[in-house]
């Protein structure tokens, strides 16, 4: 019997199997939540997957068509209990453990946004002993948990705490705002010299994706309308959004223009994660003083290659060893880690749940 592992996110959801088939659906919560059910009915993992458990982890509880993150949790723990209504649904809390769908909504203080926690006590026993850092990079955030002898411990543990301590920075490879970025970008005026730095609009005009497509960081995807106006996710379409961060159309800079501005905001991302690995990594190195030259990094995410780009550019002596987890499991895991990490914790901690189901197939 196979466990189903969900990742319910703001903008897509994520779903595993317990033996490594992933995918990812788009799905954006806050347009339209009464769809959520349907959205789960519609995943295509479903077709040749029939589950004995539901493994659940969420983010989506935070987007504003609900009015608190606790009616988020049980709006959500809800939809999943009425697609999968003969089949258990256990729900990871970020004390390191699960509970029942039906102890999940008196729960959602520890429900709320723990894909993280979940994630890191899975991939934890891929560095069972010393330091270690797990920087999970995806479209919209970045997790940076530490560990110690494979168990997290971070300093925090709701979105609050650590956004505080900067384990948690809301800065992706798709989603974050250009503005959210930067504040001003380098432009070269037919008068000027030099470069100026201009301030641009503070608008969602564009996204970090139309950034990595310009520099060629990310693949184009036509058939993708998930971007600030709506419009393919290309490249000719993402000169037009990064140049209405500057007031302007495509037609009134040139795509040299564009490109030079969009590595810049690029370099500005990777410093800023620069930054944040190095706190890190130095209060490993403190809370470690016998171990701080013996320091591992786990790599995680869609966006695990700006974490790689990040390490390799600015080099520590203390990183003995950096581990993608897209190179150590199956296609795709990486992409849809929590999933797939909430799916195999409950194949090991829940069996109890699915040896009824195992005896009623036998």
């Amino acid at each position: 019997m196979q466990v189903l592992g969900l990742d319910i996110g703001g903008a897509n959801i994520k779903a595993a199997s317990s033996d490594g088939n992933s995918e990812q659906l788009p799905f954006a919560i806050w347009k339209s939540p009464e769809q959520l059910a349907d959205r789960l009915r519609s995943l295509p993992l479903l077709s040749s997957l029939q589950p004995g458990l539901v493994a659940l982890t969420m983010t989506a509880e935070l987007a504003d068509c609900f009015p608190t993150r606790a009616a988020g949790v049980r709006f959500i723990v809800q939809a999943v209990t009425s697609v999968f209504p003969q089949i258990p649904v256990r729900v990871w809390l970020t004390s390191g453990e699960f509970c029942t769908a039906e102890e999940a909504y008196d729960l959602t203080e520890l429900v709320a946004a723990a894909n993280w926690h979940a994630l890191a006590t899975w991939a934890g026993r891929a560095v069972p002993q010393g330091p270690a850092l797990l920087i999970d990079v995806g479209s919209t955030t970045t997790d940076l948990i530490p560990l110690s002898d494979g168990t997290p411990l971070p300093t925090g543990l709701n979105d609050l705490q650590r956004l505080a301590t900067g384990e948690l920075l809301y800065s992706g490879v798709r989603r974050t705002p250009v503005c959210a970025i930067v504040r001003s970008l380098p432009m070269q005026l037919s008068e000027d010299p030099e470069p100026q730095l201009i301030p641009i609009a503070a608008e969602f005009f564009a996204a970090t994706q139309d950034v990595h497509l310009l520099t060629g960081s990310l693949p184009e995807e036509p058939e993708s309308t998930d971007t600030a106006d709506g419009r393919p996710a290309t490249r000719e379409a993402a000169l037009n959004r990064l140049a209405h961060q500057l007031c302007c159309d495509a037609t009134d800079l040139t795509p040299a223009q564009l490109t030079a501005a969009a590595e810049f905001v690029s370099e500005q991302q990777l410093q800023q994660l620069q930054a944040a690995i190095r706190r890190r990594i130095n209060e490993l190195a403190g809370q470690h003083p016998q171990q701080s030259h013996s320091i591992r990094v786990l790599l995680s995410g869609s966006g695990a290659w700006l974490a790689a780009r990040a390490l390799e550019e600015t080099p520590d002596s203390r990183v003995t060893e950096i581990l993608n987890l897209s190179e150590m499991f199956v296609s795709g895991v990486s992409t849809c880690a929590p999933a797939f990490a909430v799916a195999r914790l409950a194949a090991e901690r829940c069996w109890d749940d699915l040896l009824p189901l195992v005896e009623w197939h036998s």
